[in-house]
């Protein structure tokens, strides 16, 4: 545990990302998880939103999340922060913990709106807990899946991860990875979704491959809003989905959808947010798609 401990002594030089923290935490042992079996469940305040997040050192995100003082995923957070305003509506689809729940639970202020969708059980309860410890009454939580058509699906859980919960079928090869598996209700997100969603609304879908069922079940919202929507876009997973990035993209540009790329790049001490129109199938993990009848494409024109 002597790397671990050095970890903990440079905590303050990490959780400011000064440049050289991310080789820092990785030649200190910090994505190496037999290093922390036995570590403790901490809970800090995030520094983006200052909501508390109870978090499991055990779990590599969690305890990446720990020493940043944030979610791993900056870009995303970013963008949240930049683009959603007091009084909006934000749609967490495979919410998990929570941890863009919570940032976007700040952007929308008491006078918008969170809407929360985590099947996995056991995920649901801390998710649960980190909306409740902060007394978050703008968000609501919805314990099931979506996709396109109501149904009870098999959730399988990967090697005990919470962020690994997939309704998509596990390659031979990694089955033998499997912890867990439930059978689970999936709705229509048309069907649970309220009609009447203040302000400009946004949807995150990060699903495991399951991000075109879910879209084609929130058929009459996409048509009817035209909200901003993030997908997780991992070719891997789509495949094991039955689909594939050329699908996903075909589907979206149906709804009359445009991607863009969303990325960071460091600008002095700090990252800053960036954004690029996509030529060919030359996708980042995470996509922003934008209609051209949303107005937020002019609010975010100095980002690309």
């Amino acid at each position: 545990m002597k790397s671990a401990k050095l970890l903990y002594m440079i905590l303050p030089y990490i959780r400011q990302e000064l440049p050289g923290w991310g080789k820092l935490f990785e030649n200190l042992g910090g994505y190496q998880s037999e290093l922390w079996q036995n570590a403790p469940t901490r809970t800090i305040r995030g520094k983006f939103h200052q909501y508390l997040m109870t978090l499991e050192l055990s779990c590599w995100h969690e305890r990446m999340t720990y020493f940043l003082g944030r979610y791993y995923e900056l870009e995303m957070q970013l963008f949240v922060m930049e683009a959603i305003k007091p009084g909006d509506t934000f749609i967490d689809i495979g919410a998990n913990l929570g941890m863009i729940t919570l940032i976007a639970a700040r952007c929308v202020t008491p006078t918008g709106r969170v809407h929360s969708f985590e099947p996995n059980p056991l995920v649901f309860k801390r998710l649960q807990k980190n909306v409740t410890d902060n007394e978050l009454q703008q968000v609501t939580l919805h314990n099931c899946g979506l996709g396109d058509k109501q149904t009870e699906l098999t959730l399988t859980v990967v090697n005990d991860e919470v962020g690994m919960g997939t309704f998509t079928e596990i390659p031979e090869q990694d089955r033998p990875l499997i912890s867990k598996q439930y059978q689970l209700p999936v709705y229509r997100g048309d069907d649970i979704l309220p009609e009447d969603l203040p302000g400009t609304t946004f949807i995150k879908i990060d699903v495991e491959g399951f991000e075109p069922l879910v879209i084609r079940g929130l058929d009459r919202t996409i048509k009817r809003l035209h909200p901003v929507i993030l997908t997780e876009v991992v070719p891997q997973h789509l495949e094991r989905g039955g689909s594939s990035v050329e699908e996903l993209r075909e589907l979206m540009e149906s709804y009359g959808y445009q991607p863009v790329n969303i990325f960071t790049k460091r600008s002095g001490l700090w990252h800053q947010l960036q954004l690029t129109k996509i030529a060919g199938d030359r996708m980042t993990e995470n996509v922003l798609w934008l209609h051209p009848d949303n107005y937020l494409a002019s609010r975010l024109a100095k980002y690309f």
